[in-house]
């Protein structure tokens, strides 16, 4: 739905409202009300009973008490040779209204109410319709009325011919009205179907539910109720709309305020409100519709303030949604704030009379709907701007998308060509290497030093490779039976001073696991062992069996290097401050931590009093 179509709706119902402001010439000159608490009173009891005037809408709220409604009517000058009357009652809720006319000979002109079926009025239509005999004038008629919900009355003694002026222009805007909840209901539903935007989809299902009070609260229903049902189904399908259309909207405005971080109290207000519906139907259910219809409409005067409060004390302003989801687009505090004091205006003008605390001319009658009527335009504008944000974020995101997709794939061709680089590098550099070691003079001067320098020669280029390996994820596991003992007497014994390393207790350890990998692991740890640890100083290598795993802890004595800072010793590329004196890459931790992990077991520094301690744990299985 565009913008233009908006504008064109408003102007639409602001042109029916004009319409609507030529009203019909109210043959009534003076209201007055009295109210029988206990019920019992009769027509001639009342009759002479001190009433209490009041002008246009009568305002009572909810109570079980009897409303009595005295009205003089006396015809107008231009009307005065009109022959048929009509007294037309509104709201529509009301359950019984008894008609007094002494023009009558037994007094009693006419039942209305919801209690009545539509089908066994004198007149059907939008409103409550009771034709008045003629009789002289000025005269005075009275209403007995009987309600569960609010008590809001608005009587008319029309004539026909003024009838027949305004009911057209009543049904156009009535019929207007349930046409734009209609569409915005359908347009809500539609689009959540094609695009799953939940919030669209909460706004659809708010407006159906609008929908079906506003056909039983502005009469429709009525108009359709086939006579075959019971006029009670009536009744009680307006009382469960009602308060199921006020649920639904304040579910619709918390699902709307989540994405602000709300405050808690906020949150267990508004889950407050939400159940309050299961409340009323129980309440109803047990024949107190009364109270739920109260408890209801108290609901419909408080959750707008909560909202509002809600809202302008949220957490989440300005606060970049995590992961940026384009589901999550915020709209601004002042657009969002705002919105919800109109409603509260709006909404607070609605609900006020109907509780009886202020009173309200005709147009009081139909606030509620208004109030549906004005937050769903301003709902939908603030879903279309949002919508435009989502598309604006999706738009960035996908240019974001490609973008990263490209330096992805730069990024995989650059390590092919290091990857090939790499091995190009590895056998030109091995091959010599091996050579020279093969050819060395056991007994030559310097041949074990120069032994020692293609060793770490080698195992900087081992180490390289393999960690290249692990950035690609080419790691293949290749698992077998494993005796753990022997693969550390394999490592030991090419250790720079495998005369230092002590191996007890010597115990028959096996474990399922990937030889390779793990002969890689535990040559690291023991050349480190053996490279930062004091001169002379024994090497202790602990093998221990816990069950499932099997533990390794290597101790030595730190020496020139100092105690390894355990913050960053397992860091990519990390030397320690003393370690630089000695030949290294930086990457023997990182290779060990990432293919202990890769084998599904754990490293962990930890150091005594006195001695460097790695501990290796490792799955049996």
């Amino acid at each position: 739905m565009r913008s233009n179509d908006i504008r064109a709706i408003l102007v639409s119902v602001l042109l029916a409202l004009v319409a609507s402001t030529t009203s019909a010439q109210d043959w009534i000159s003076q209201r007055s009300w009295l109210e029988d608490g206990g019920g019992r009173q009769t027509l001639e009891q009342v009759r002479h009973a001190n009433f209490r005037a009041y002008e246009g809408v009568l305002s009572q709220g909810f109570g079980q008490s009897v409303i009595w409604v005295k009205l003089k009517i006396d015809a107008p000058e231009q009307e005065r040779q009109e022959a048929k009357i009509f007294l037309r009652l509104r709201p529509v809720y009301l359950d019984s209204i008894e008609v007094f006319d002494p023009a009558v000979s037994n007094g009693i002109a006419g039942h209305t109410g919801d209690i009545l079926h539509p089908a066994s009025q004198p007149v059907r239509s939008l409103d409550f319709m009771v034709p008045l005999p003629e009789g002289p004038l000025p005269r005075d008629i009275f209403l007995r009325v009987i309600s569960s919900s609010t008590r809001q009355i608005y009587a008319e003694v029309v004539s026909e011919k003024s009838l027949l002026q305004q009911m057209p222009q009543q049904h156009l805007l009535f019929a207007l009205y349930v046409g734009v909840v209609s569409i915005f209901a359908v347009w809500g539903i539609s689009y959540w179907g094609f695009t799953k935007d939940r919030m669209v989809g909460l706004f659809g299902v708010k407006q159906t539910a609008a929908l079906v009070y506003a056909l039983c609260s502005l009469g429709y229903m009525r108009m359709w109720w086939p006579i075959s049902w019971s006029a009670e189904w009536l009744d009680q399908l307006a009382s469960l709309f009602s308060m199921l259309a006020t649920t639904t909207a304040i579910y619709f405005h918390y699902a709307f305020l989540q994405d602000y971080q709300l405050r808690r109290w906020a949150v267990w207000f508004l889950r407050g409100l939400l159940l309050l519906l299961p409340i009323n139907l129980l309440i109803f259910g047990a024949g107190h519709p009364m109270w739920a219809l109260k408890i209801n409409m108290a609901s419909v005067l408080l959750a707008p303030f909560v909202t509002l409060a809600a809202a302008w004390s949220a957490k989440g302003w300005g606060v970049e949604p995590r992961g940026q989801r384009v589901s999550v687009v915020k709209l601004s505090r002042f657009l969002v704030v705002g919105f919800y004091s109109i409603i509260v205006v709006i909404l607070g003008l609605a609900a006020l009379p109907g509780l009886g605390v202020a009173r309200g001319g005709e147009i009081g009658l139909y606030l509620v709907q208004a109030h549906g009527l004005a937050s769903a335009l301003m709902v939908v504008l603030l879903l279309q701007y949002r919508t435009h944000l989502m598309r604006k974020a999706q738009f960035e995101n996908q240019s974001l998308l490609a973008r990263t997709q490209l330096r992805a794939e730069q990024d995989r061709r650059l390590r092919d060509e290091q990857e090939k680089l790499l091995t190009m590098l590895t056998h030109e550099l091995k091959t010599p290497l091996a050579t020279m070691y093969m050819r060395l003079d056991e007994h030559g001067k310097n041949a074990q030093a120069l032994k020692k320098s293609i060793r770490e020669m080698n195992n900087v280029i081992d180490r390289c490779v393999e960690a290249n390996k692990l950035q690609d994820q080419k790691l293949q596991l290749q698992r077998e039976d494993v005796n753990l003992i022997q693969v550390l007497d394999d490592v030991v014994s090419v250790a720079p001073t495998p005369e230092r390393i002590d191996l007890s207790p010597n115990l028959p350890l096996r474990l399922q696991t990937d030889r390779q990998l793990l002969s890689i692991v535990l040559s690291n740890l023991v050349e480190n062992a053996c490279k930062y640890s004091a001169k002379e100083t024994p090497i202790q290598i602990v093998p221990k069996d816990l069950g499932d795993r099997v533990q390794l802890s290597i101790f030595n004595v730190p020496g020139r290097a100092g105690w390894p800072p355990d913050a960053k010793m397992f860091e990519k590329y990390y030397r320690g401050p003393g370690a630089q004196s000695q030949a290294g890459t930086g990457l023997g931790l990182f290779l060990v931590r990432s293919l202990v992990q890769s084998l599904g077991g754990h490293i962990a520094y930890q150091p005594t009093s006195q001695h460097v301690c790695f501990v290796l744990t490792l799955p049996k299985v």
